[in-house]
């Protein structure tokens, strides 16, 4: 990555000189407070802006599922790991639940027992090993979560029904390539 010349401004902040000395085009840095040094921050013409914002709705959603619900974030989040893999065609055990919300075995029976204990979540037997359970959500958690999304994607429907062709292969493409970063993202280094 090539690095534009800074100028800095009065108010202290570095900005990058554009080749063609256009304003419109500098992107504003800012010292990085580890280093002090000017740091590039990326363009987002709004889109950026725009993704944090449904970031930011995401998490508000969360917690009025969660109030909805009457449950914990590590509740909701045990039963969203169940149901996405149920999605995918892959049971769900205690490991994953564990390995996902980044808690004990301890913890995660605690959390196991409160969703049984409130009728969203049952175990059975694994039938590859006998001993190990499998967690299903119950057809009363399905219903609740299941009308939940219901009514975020007929507000999504009605948002994208006037898109062309064009425009929806364009969200397709720009949402598929943000959700590979973010699948790419936030692993350990090997």
């Amino acid at each position: 990555m090539s690095s534009a010349p800074l100028s800095v401004e009065p108010d202290g902040v570095a900005a990058p000189v554009s080749a063609a000395g256009d304003p419109a085009n500098s992107v504003l840095v800012a010292p990085d407070p580890a280093t002090a040094l000017p740091v590039a921050q990326p363009a987002s013409n709004g889109v950026v802006d725009a993704f944090y914002l449904l970031q930011n709705a995401e998490a508000l959603y969360q917690s009025r599922l969660r109030d909805r619900l009457h449950l914990g974030a590590n509740e909701l989040g045990a039963m969203q790991v169940i149901s996405r893999l149920a999605t995918l065609g892959f049971d769900a055990r205690a490991l994953d639940i564990s390995r996902s919300l980044g808690v004990t075995s301890g913890a995660t029976s605690v959390i196991l027992g409160h969703l049984i204990t409130r009728g969203y979540l049952t175990r059975t037997a694994n039938p590859r090993d006998g001993r190990g359970k499998l967690l299903h959500l119950t057809d009363e958690a399905t219903a609740i979560v299941s009308h939940s999304l219901d009514d975020s994607q007929s507000d999504l429907s009605l948002l994208v029904s006037g898109m062309s062709s064009r425009e929806s292969k364009r969200v397709v493409v720009l949402l598929t390539a943000v959700t590979s970063s973010l699948d790419r993202s936030g692993h350990p280094e090997a």
